[in-house]
């Protein structure tokens, strides 16, 4: 576990990131002209769609950040090695002007990737760790057990496991998080991990229920029927451990859309309206069903065909912020906020 001070990511490692997706796109290419089975080809083409570096990042630079890297998770339920870093702001300067000794609310971030991809320490995934910290948060950035070698549901409890270490007692005094103020936010396949375990937090009993979720560009119904793209097809099937999805139970635990009960956590659902690897078919009506639940819900579409990380712009960045303070404030400012509370003496 390391203490690094992070620094915005220079344009040449943007243009690295960029020519890494034509070269990746080139790999697959190839891969499919020696002879690999279609199989083979599709699995590696949706992954190559779902990483980050396929996108262009619109996020500017965020302020530097006290990082501390690969915290350990596994004594609260993670799979071996799988950890976290952390993203607190340098000098105390983050929006809202806390200091740095003051507990914050802890925001846990989740990469995508098609389950099969992705790590917390990605250029993308660092920026968005430091985006929290500079928005008033503890950003937490999350890695979890990959498919095909670790199907459903070990991501899932590798998320919860990370939920329950946030919610530690020792760990918030650590890392000066509040504990009682929790979030997630996930990208494509990390936007279904952030859904389904934060629905599931309201009956667990491993973790307290988070406060919020923020998805973007999520797959949240994985079952036979759901609007898909057949390109995504293999990447379903190797993270649910399942030849077919009509003979999978699996597709219905790891979905989301039926995991809804009333007492869920509040969402924040953003979507392109013409994204196509994850169709928007598949946000408006789990936003419809959170609705009918009693869940407040916000759904955000986005004229966009960009997946996941490649609509998060600074605009997007500041609604998603305005979303989590709202529902983030701690327990002491929520209090003055009540009909009739007093506000303490001057």
């Amino acid at each position: 576990m390391t203490t690094v001070p992070a620094r915005a990511l220079p344009a040449s490692a943007a243009r690295a990131i960029i020519a890494a997706a034509a070269v990746g796109a080139l790999a697959v290419g190839l891969l499919a002209g020696c002879g690999a089975t279609e199989q083979e080809a599709a699995r590696e083409q949706a992954i190559a769609a779902a990483a980050p570096e396929s996108a262009v990042f619109p996020l500017s630079a965020q302020p530097e950040a006290e990082i501390t890297e690969d915290v350990p998770i596994a004594n609260f339920g993670a799979g071996d090695g799988v950890s976290v870093d952390v993203c607190r702001p340098a000098d105390g300067g983050a929006t809202g002007g806390a200091s740095t000794d003051e507990a914050r609310p802890a925001v846990l971030a989740v990469h995508g990737g098609s389950w099969a991809r992705g790590d917390k320490a990605h250029p993308t995934w660092r920026t968005i760790c430091q985006w929290l910290a500079s928005s008033g948060f503890v950003g937490v950035s999350v890695n979890y057990r990959l498919a095909p070698a670790h199907p459903y549901p070990a991501a899932a409890d590798d998320l919860t496991a990370a939920i329950a270490w946030a919610q530690d007692a020792s760990t918030a005094a650590e890392h000066g998080i509040d504990p009682e103020s929790i979030a997630l936010l996930g990208g494509s396949a990390g936007g279904n991990l952030v859904s389904l375990v934060g629905l599931r937090s309201a009956s667990s009993d491993r973790i307290d229920a988070v406060d919020a979720v923020v998805t973007l560009s999520a797959p949240l119904d994985l079952t036979v029927g759901s609007a898909a793209n057949p390109v995504f097809e293999q990447s379903m099937l190797d993270y649910l451990g399942c030849a077919d999805r009509a003979e999978c139970p699996a597709a219905i635990e790891a979905s989301p859309q039926f995991a809804i009960a009333p007492g869920g956590p509040d969402f924040l659902v953003v979507h392109g309206t013409e994204e196509e690897l994850i169709p928007v078919g598949q946000a408006t009506p789990f936003a419809l069903a959170l609705r009918e639940a009693g869940i407040r819900v916000e759904l955000d579409l986005i004229e966009s065909s960009a997946h996941s990380v490649g609509l998060l712009d600074d605009a997007l960045a500041e609604r998603i912020a305005s979303f989590l303070r709202e529902r983030l404030q701690p327990a002491a400012a929520l209090a003055l906020e009540e009909p009739g509370a007093e506000e303490p003496a001057p």
